[in-house]
């Protein structure tokens, strides 16, 4: 269930991002955005689950990985929720940005912790799991810290162009 529905968000959330809603596409945009609000609602069910069998493998960190996945989860979905309560509330803008984080998180739980493991693997290769809880703590955050440093600084360069800030 992990998998197979935040493959499918990470996918819908390209798409989302790419299109904005606009008038012609804005019933659209409605659908996706639900349904891939509900894939990752059971998708990081299904993700919290998996991680609360890791208490006895010590390779992997135990309690500390379970927690640090919990962790993960919790950076990824409050910036989904922020969203979609921005946008439920009728504040397109910070919907936006909301879902900007949301996307860097997605891509922090997915390629920075993969690029970290990479990087720290063989730095910790005496040390078991140092690698591995690295990874599982800092890349979801990092990801929210990345694309806030990106979409600012795109906002910034829109900004000099005359058009408005989406914040």
């Amino acid at each position: 269930g992990h998998l197979i529905l935040n493959s499918i968000v990470f996918v819908l959330m390209h798409v989302q991002l790419a299109k904005p809603p606009s008038a012609t596409n804005k019933t659209m945009h409605r659908i996706l955005g639900r349904v891939s609000f509900l894939c990752l609602t059971v998708g990081t069910v299904c993700a919290v689950w998996l991680a609360s069998e890791h208490d006895p493998v010590t390779a992997y960190g135990g309690a500390l990985s379970k927690y640090g996945f919990w962790f993960m989860s919790a950076c990824v979905y409050s910036c989904a929720v922020m969203g979609v309560l921005a946008i439920r509330g009728g504040n397109a803008a910070s919907h936006r940005v909301w879902m900007i984080r949301f996307a860097g998180s997605m891509w922090g739980a997915f390629w920075i912790f993969r690029i970290m493991l990479l990087v720290t693997g063989p730095i910790f290769r005496d040390y078991e799991s140092v690698s591995l809880l690295l990874s599982i703590w800092l890349s979801a955050p990092l990801g929210i810290l990345l694309a806030e440093i990106i979409r600012k600084k795109l906002e910034k360069r829109a900004q000099t162009r005359g058009v408005p800030p989406l914040s």
